[in-house]
């Protein structure tokens, strides 16, 4: 059976498994009606799934990508990191490597900041960032609050509005 999508305003909530509630545009609702939806759980965000059985192998498909459509060779990016927010002014066409500069801080990180490590040579704190396909080192600094400065100077100047620095 079918869940049915609620519809307030301009906005839609699709109802997926495990208790998860993906938003929409009202005006994209004809876009993904008529599936049940699933949570898609990973370790930085839940995204809106749903299999397709119609060709020869069945296939996943992403509500964001169901509402942007296919665009060749490049990936959807979810502006605010939220992969349930699927309205399209959080939705923007983006490079893999745009998509990636956008990612979170990853959870093994222990300076707790992006861009920023411990550098036992110098014992001190180092920042780094990654652009076109090259790793940079911006710096070591005495206090990890300094290094992540660097990156997130270095965000904006190389990442543009794809930068996220936390």
């Amino acid at each position: 059976m079918k869940r049915p999508i609620r519809i307030e305003g301009n906005i839609a909530y699709v109802p997926l498994t495990k208790g998860y509630e993906a938003v929409i545009d009202a005006a994209d609702v004809p876009l993904v009606d008529g599936f049940n939806w699933c949570a898609e759980v990973q370790s930085h965000t839940v995204y809106a799934i749903r299999r397709d059985c119609s060709g020869p192998t069945p296939s996943t498909v992403r509500m964001h990508r169901a509402i942007m459509g296919e665009i060749d060779g490049l990936e959807v990016d979810h502006r605010d990191g939220n992969g349930l927010n699927n309205r399209r002014n959080n939705l923007r066409e983006a490079t893999k490597a745009q998509n990636q500069q956008n990612s979170r801080t990853r959870r093994n990180n222990t300076s707790g900041f992006k861009g920023v490590c411990w550098d036992k040579a110098s014992g001190k704190w180092m920042a780094y960032i990654k652009a076109n396909g090259k790793r940079r080192t911006l710096g070591r600094f005495t206090t990890p609050d300094a290094a992540h400065a660097a990156y997130a100077m270095a965000s904006r100047a190389l990442h543009g509005e794809f930068g996220r620095i936390a």
